[in-house]
């Protein structure tokens, strides 16, 4: 029976594959594939097939594609063929590649059937897609209105996927705080590919930005897990009041922004001091300048009058500038006290004088006799003073100080020049004239300073030298100062360096007999290797040499006569270390060498560790020191008859944490010090900050214990505060007005409210930036705002549309009447239409084609179509010619109607006929032949 059924199953099998064998040879039909694809065009797949009729019928059929999901052919996936006897045809075919079309290897079948859909004859390429994870985010509405101040907002973000894969995101929405302060929001989702999802953020703002006219909702996207951004947006909140107050949105570092605020404190320390304290700032506009304002008062228990110190009010008026109260002046000869000043800087800001008169008395209340402490008068000129590479400045100073019973004149020159990128000078030249009530003749000074910074090829420099002779008035005695660094990179990550410090200290005054002599020099040398992983090190040599006469009386010699000097050679190591993910880093130092003392002739071995630990929020440190450093360290030590070897041991730990969306901020730490001059002195702190948009608070508190043989002293510090946030604003010193608009419906349109017109409530205004709707009377109020241009932009809007128009403010109250008129409508799009077969190579593009619309061959409006292809625009009554802009065609295409005429009425819709757009065809040459 088995032999049975083989037999009859290899019987049928053999005619059915004798069957199908002649039938193939019969039709002589073979098809092929060849790819032309050229390197620039991604994602078209230019093919060519091939189909050759070597039978001797003729065949006539079609050709069919089966191709995956995101690919498809511009004219289809079927094509009539018909090929007589012997003849060979070639059919160009262009297949896109979607962005939907998936990543990997794709498999694309031609198939060739004849009339009666029989195969006769298939061919299948692969086409490798690359992984395409482009992203894309937008913001749904990127203006959005706020008409009342308790309303919430809601800001969408609209993500899309525009690559082959599905992926994971994360969005950030940031929100401005209070002082500046920043609020993040994450919300995570995935996303299928050529998918998008719609992000919701709701939040209430907060009082100040509810009274802002807009605040910026800036939007960013990530890509998980790497947290790579892939785009950003923005949403500008608006805050449409028909009445609103003018404010800088586009303040930067050099703008006059203010934050105003008042705290008021208490102090309580140790046992018996109890401190109350308040202080402030802020500003605000004038209708010309501004005012700013700055206190502070203070007051202890058992002080019979409150201080009242940094307290000054500011007047300033386009150039000119006026300051009453604390001044504080950082000059060559610094001047601190009461007084005035006066400041005027040109219009280009270039040029800038300065004229001041000092009382110099600390508090603005004091009880003492005006002038009883001295007082000063100083001025100053400056060229170039918003050009920090080249300015030069002259300063003149007199100071009448009681307490060296003396008249002190300084003046001088300051010069700041650069040299191309690489090299910038700065220098200084002061001369002093002091008039002594001890002595007859007048005493001259000089004091030069010069600093300079440049390359010389990889070879950093930089250096400082100062001189200034020893009864020289300024702020800088007697002292002679050379400080110079060398750096460069050798063997290309190597970093080596040299620094040199060198310094001599020698003031004199004639109200202090006790002459002071101290120098120093340290000279620190060495390289810093390049990074193996997550480790750095560096080596280097350090040679320290200090002399000074003041710390005689410890050695029981002399005062003023003999200098005391020690003389030390180090070698330091460091090594760094930072992991992976960038969340923990450490420090190791050492320094070991040899140490001459004053009055022991033996070198003496020293050394120093010091350790550091950083975790986000967390620092620990340690250092442990055997062996005086400094001549003050081995000073000390000998005054309290220490005769071993001095050694310290410092230990601390800090926190700095945030917490409740950073409204919180604790900052923390402990510490532990032991030596022979603070014996076993533990300390610590806690702070503590919680802060909003309107108000904040703070509470600090700091132990410090100090116990040496038996005297041991405590001392507890407890502070807290207050601190009321007001409106923040940025000053302007120049002229303001008031702009006060009235929008109405033009329905007779003349321009001119009259009879018939009717006053436009709640419609949209915008000026520059700032949105207003307005008031049941049609009219905004834009108040305090500088001098100058605005336009006038135009929101179309219920069919309804004003003119955009650029006017200029200059007087403080400005009027403004915006007539509305009624608005048409027009629409369009364009289409292909071309033979797949003869058409030439050609790149499809429906968006971005081009249209100008003029009027009484007046350029009116540009205006591009969308990814469909279509187009819409407003336009107030009339006739208008539209017109397709050619050159941006896709090459090879062309539209033989480009232009139109069409009439726009208001409140109607015109609908323009498709701009068709053909594809050039080949030139196809055809020979034939005789007998």
């Amino acid at each position: 029976m088995f032999q049975l059924l083989l037999k009859k199953f290899f019987s049928f099998f053999s005619i059915l594959f004798l069957t199908a064998l002649p039938a193939q040879q019969r039709s002589g039909i073979s098809l092929d594939i060849r790819n032309e694809s050229g390197t620039g065009k991604a994602g078209i797949l230019d093919l060519m097939i091939i189909l050759n009729n070597e039978g001797a019928t003729d065949f006539k059929g079609k050709v069919e594609m089966a191709l995956p999901a995101g690919f498809r052919n511009i004219s289809g996936n079927s094509i009539q063929v018909s090929l007589k006897s012997g003849e060979r045809l070639y059919l160009p075919v262009k297949i896109l590649a979607g962005n939907n079309a998936g990543s990997g290897e794709a498999r694309l079948i031609f198939r060739l059937a004849d009339q009666k859909n029989q195969t006769a004859a298939e061919k299948q390429i692969t086409h490798t897609v690359a992984e395409n994870n482009a992203m894309r985010i937008t913001a749904e509405n990127p203006v959005i209105y706020m008409n009342r101040a308790t309303d919430s907002v809601e800001v969408r973000a609209r993500v899309s996927n525009l690559g082959n894969k599905k992926q994971h995101v994360t969005v950030v929405f940031k929100i401005p705080e209070a002082g500046q302060r920043k609020s993040f929001v994450e919300k995570k989702g995935s996303i299928g590919v050529q998918k998008d999802s719609v992000f919701v953020f709701r939040f209430l703002p907060s009082g100040i930005g509810a009274r802002s006219s807009q605040l910026s909702v800036n939007i960013a996207g990530f890509r998980e897990p790497d947290k790579e951004i892939f785009g950003n947006a923005s949403v500008s909140v608006q805050n449409v009041s028909s009445v609103q107050r003018y404010e800088d949105m586009e303040s930067t570092t050099f703008s006059n922004f203010t934050k105003n605020s008042i705290t008021a404190s208490y102090r309580h320390a140790g046992s018996n001091l109890d401190m109350y304290q308040l202080a402030g700032s802020g500003g605000f506009n004038l209708p010309s300048g501004y005012i700013f304002i700055r206190g502070n008062i203070y007051t202890m228990n058992q002080q019979s009058d409150p201080v009242v110190n940094n307290t000054y009010i500011t007047y300033r008026r386009e150039n000119n500038e006026f300051t009453f109260g604390n001044i504080n002046k950082l000059l060559e000869l610094s001047m601190f006290g009461r007084g005035t000043e006066y400041t005027y800087t040109t219009t280009d800001k270039n040029k800038k004088i300065e004229v001041g008169f000092v009382d110099q008395t600390y508090s603005l209340i004091e009880r003492n006799s005006f002038l009883k402490y001295g007082y000063g008068f100083y001025t100053r000129g400056t060229l170039g003073a918003q050009n920090a590479s080249r300015n030069i400045s002259g300063t003149y100073i007199f100071r009448n100080d009681p307490y060296e019973k003396a008249r002190h004149h300084v003046a001088g020159t300051d010069l700041q020049y650069a040299f191309g990128t690489d090299w910038k000078v700065n220098a200084k030249i002061y001369s002093g004239l002091s008039f002594y009530e001890n002595t007859k003749e007048a005493k001259p000074s000089l004091a030069l300073e010069s600093q300079y910074s440049g390359m010389i090829r990889k070879l950093s420099l930089n250096g400082n030298y100062f001189y200034s002779t020893d009864y020289y008035p300024g702020n800088r005695r007697g002292i002679i100062q050379i400080q110079q660094n060398i750096s460069t990179m050798v063997f290309k990550d190597h970093y080596v360096y040299a620094n040199i410090t060198a310094s001599h200290f020698s003031p004199k005054f004639y109200f202090y007999s006790n002459t002071l002599d101290s120098s120093s020099m340290r000279l620190d040398t060495g390289i810093n290797f390049s990074k193996k992983g997550n480790f750095g090190m560096g080596l280097g040599y350090q040679y320290q040499e200090e002399s000074s006469n003041t710390y005689n009386s410890f050695f029981n010699t002399r005062p003023n006569l003999d200098t005391k000097q020690l003389k030390a050679q180090r070698i330091t190591e460091y090594l760094t270390w930072l992991s992976t993910d960038k969340q923990h880093s450490s420090l190791l130092g050492l320094e070991t060498g040899l140490v001459r003392y004053p009055d022991t002739p033996q070198l003496q071995y020293q050394m120093k560790v010091n350790a550091t630990y950083n975790y986000k929020w967390l620092t620990v440190n340690g250092i442990y020191q055997y062996g005086s450093y400094f001549l003050s360290e081995y000073a000390f030590s000998r005054m309290l008859n220490i005769n071993k070897t001095y050694e310290k041991l410092s230990l601390s730990a800090f926190v700095n944490k945030h917490l409740w969306d950073e409204k919180v901020n604790i900052t923390s730490g402990l510490s532990y010090t032991q030596d022979v001059l603070y014996g076993k002195s533990p300390s610590g702190f806690v702070n503590i900050k919680y802060a909003t948009e309107r108000y904040g608070f703070y509470l600090n508190s700091s132990w410090f214990n100090y116990s040496s043989g038996n005297f041991t002293n405590n001392l507890f510090t407890i502070e807290a505060g207050v601190t009321l946030s007001l409106r923040n604003s940025t000053l302007n010193p120049g002229k303001k007005g008031d702009i006060r608009a009235f929008v109405y419906y033009d329905l007779n349109e003349n321009n001119v409210y009259d009879e018939g017109d009717k006053e436009a409530a709640g419609y949209l205004i915008m000026l520059n930036t700032i949105s207003f709707k307005t008031d049941s009377s049609g009219n905004i109020s834009y108040k305090a705002i500088p001098y100058g241009k605005y336009i006038l932009k135009q929101v179309i809007q219920q069919g309804w549309y004003y003119n955009e128009t650029e006017f200029e403010v200059n007087r403080h109250q400005y009027a403004l009447e915006i007539p509305l008129h009624q608005n048409g409508t027009v629409q369009g799009k364009i289409s292909y239409e071309f033979d797949a077969k003869t058409a030439l190579d050609f790149s499809p593009k429906t968006g971005g084609i081009l249209f100008n619309i003029s009027r009484n061959r007046q350029p009116v409006q540009h205006m591009m179509t969308d990814d469909n292809g279509e187009f819409i625009s407003f336009l107030e009554s009339g006739i208008y010619s539209i017109e397709l802009n050619k050159n941006s065609l896709p090459a090879n295409t062309y539209c033989e109607h480009s232009t139109a005429n069409f009439k726009v009425e208001a409140g109607k819709i015109v609908r323009l006929e498709p701009f068709v757009i053909k594809v050039r065809e080949k030139v196809i040459r055809v020979k034939k032949f005789g007998n």
